[in-house]
């Protein structure tokens, strides 16, 4: 594409019209009164005047003259021609973060991101060109293309739903894509983390500009006692304070409403007991420039409880697990098969589903251990368990045990293990506990009721189903079907048939809004609902949003290379066309 390197020039396009008027006005005579016109060699009648427009005649040297001015202003203006053998591939880094869809239709960052692409496009060409989506991770558009107009069906592909943008990683994909060699241009809202941009050829432009926003930035739904507890927090994510509107419904139920005045990045919490009946509570925000993170809904959460058979002879170790299990209430009443069987066997229990924990014999006088505990923090055993000040009594020698293939140690008193487990060929966790309560004195503090919670609350993660029915955008959504396939319903109610060939599957979720998961045969058949929300803080902040731009495609002197003058051919034209004038007002005079 030419480019223009004086625009000032245009000013010379005044000439143009200025020599249309010198010939337009040459043929207004004035009238003069004269005695004879016999001595006149040349007679000529002017234009009769009157109402009726006559269209001026132009003898042909005008248009000459206009032709040579027209040459003239152009070569003022310093055009240049882009070399065919300069172009380079264009990569475009586009932010897909919902970010970019705040503000009035028109006006939002991704139509002025378009408008800006459009613009880069007309004015310079390229050698090929390919678009990038930058969200929590990057993602390719569509393949290279060797035209700008072949671009059109990717960018509807540019959804800007993303909870986050990692342009980094978009711009190290950019970079391994073309070597180094290409050029790329960053569309986004807010300016670059560093002032110095990566090595190479970009050009960074930010499209976006502060906007009054409030946002969800959490929401919670846990059973509590005999009913659930529901959180909401709401934050003020602009740059000054505001006002807007928290609306709380299930159905057609008002459940909470408030005014809320907030300053700027504050955050306003609000905690609701509900009954455990109560359907899906919705909770809006008033309108305000993104409207993606001001709606957010809580489901039923599904209270997970464990199936749990008791086979302990010894009659006090027995009443102190049954009291402890009853303390931690995930216990299942029912008589249905167990799913965690709690036995001094040395065989494993039986049950397709059955873990077990064993509570190994111990001798008369067991030794009695004070520390140091070890214990493996990253076990679901072990979550917010600390052993200070006990004493744990144990059998010396069960160090043995450990020597046993696939006994892992979970808790122990140097190099005694307390707690082990393993996974038998069924895929059953099989744990080993060293326990003696007359020598020991944790069951008498918190850390004991603790230990039963997770090992509980661990096997409850293990049933088919759901972990957690409310959950943010981007978080992984494991589910474990009864069978091999499980059938996801989305928010606009279609449906989508999922194979679960190894057990579980990652749920494919990538909107908010309330889905349904079932699966098992139609008499066990297992439905669930669960809600995802859109609560990024970081994104929903307008406060740093900006327009500017950074970088370059090269230096001065690089871009002055890719391209030619085309000065020398303007000023030739314009000779000729002052030679051809000449040589026709020589051959008008010779006429005369």
């Amino acid at each position: 594409m030419p480019t223009i390197t004086y625009p000032l020039a245009w000013i010379a396009v005044i000439s143009l019209p200025l020599l249309a008027a010198i010939y337009f006005l040459r043929h207004r005579f004035r009238k003069q009164p004269v005695s004879s016109l016999l001595l006149w060699q040349m007679q000529k009648e002017s234009r009769e005047g009157g109402r009726r427009f006559e269209t001026p005649k132009f003898p042909p040297v005008f248009f000459l003259e206009l032709l040579i001015l027209a040459l003239l202003v152009f070569a003022a203006l310093g055009p240049r021609w882009q070399l065919p053998h300069t172009t380079r591939p264009l990569i475009v880094v586009l932010d897909d973060s919902l970010s970019m869809t705040a503000g009035p239709t028109g006006q939002q960052p991704r139509d002025e991101a378009l408008k800006l692409l459009n613009e880069i496009l007309a004015e310079r060409n390229f050698a090929s060109y390919q678009l990038i989506a930058a969200g929590a991770g990057p993602r390719l558009l569509g393949n290279t293309v060797p035209h700008p107009d072949q671009l059109k069906d990717q960018i509807p592909l540019w959804t800007c739903t993303a909870h986050a943008t990692d342009l980094d990683a978009a711009l190290a994909l950019a970079r391994n894509l073309a070597g180094g060699e290409a050029d790329v241009l960053v569309l986004t809202d807010h300016a670059p983390a560093a002032t110095d941009l990566p090595p190479g050829r970009i050009r960074w432009h930010a499209v976006g500009q502060p906007r009054v926003n409030f946002a969800f930035v959490n929401a919670a739904r846990t059973p509590h006692g005999e009913g659930d507890r529901c959180l909401f927090e709401v934050a003020n994510l602009s740059a000054r304070a505001a006002t807007n509107t928290l609306r709380v419904t299930a159905g057609q139920q008002v459940v909470y409403e408030k005014r809320l005045l907030l300053e700027t990045n504050r955050t306003h919490r609000v905690t609701l007991p509900v009954p455990a009946t109560m359907g899906t509570l919705r909770a809006e925000l008033g309108g305000d420039a993104l409207a993606g993170d001001n709606r957010a809904a809580l489901v039923r959460p599904r209270r997970r409880q464990v199936r749990v058979q008791m086979s302990v002879t010894d009659t006090n170790l027995a009443r102190l697990i049954t009291e402890t299990l009853a303390s931690t209430g995930l216990r299942a009443p029912t008589n249905q098969p167990p799913e965690l069987v709690i036995h001094q066997s040395d065989s494993l229990p039986a049950g397709r589903e059955a873990w077990g924990l064993r509570f190994a014999p111990m001798p008369e006088k067991a030794e009695r251990f004070t520390g140091p505990f070890v214990m493996d923090t990253g076990h679901p055993l072990t979550r917010g368990l600390t052993l200070p000040g006990i004493v744990w009594g144990a059998h010396a020698t069960a160090t043995n045990s450990l020597r046993t293939p696939g006994h892992l140690p979970i808790i122990t008193a140097g190099n005694v293990p307390l707690l082990t487990t393993r996974t038998d060929r069924r895929q059953r966790e099989q744990l080993t506990l060293y326990f003696a309560p007359d020598q020991s004195t944790v069951q008498d503090t918190p850390q004991w009721p603790a230990l039963f919670w997770n090992l509980l609350s661990w096997r409850a993660r293990a049933q088919a189903g759901l972990p957690e029915a409310n959950l943010r955008l981007g978080a992984e959504v494991p589910y474990r079907p009864r069978g091999k396939s499980a059938t996801l319903t989305f928010p606009n109610k279609t449906e989508k048939k999922l194979d679960a060939p190894a057990g579980e599957i990652q749920l494919p979720v990538a909107q908010p809004g309330v889905y349904t998961v079932a699966s098992g045969s139609q008499t066990n058949r297992l439905r669930e609902n669960f809600a995802i929300n859109f609560l990024a803080g970081a994104e929903s902040n307008l406060s740093a949003a900006t327009t500017g731009k950074w970088g370059a495609w090269g230096t001065e002197e690089e871009v002055r290379f890719e391209y030619a003058s085309v000065l020398p051919y303007l000023i030739l034209l314009a000779l000729a066309g002052a030679l051809a004038h000449l040589w026709m007002i020589a051959r008008q005079r010779g006429r005369t």
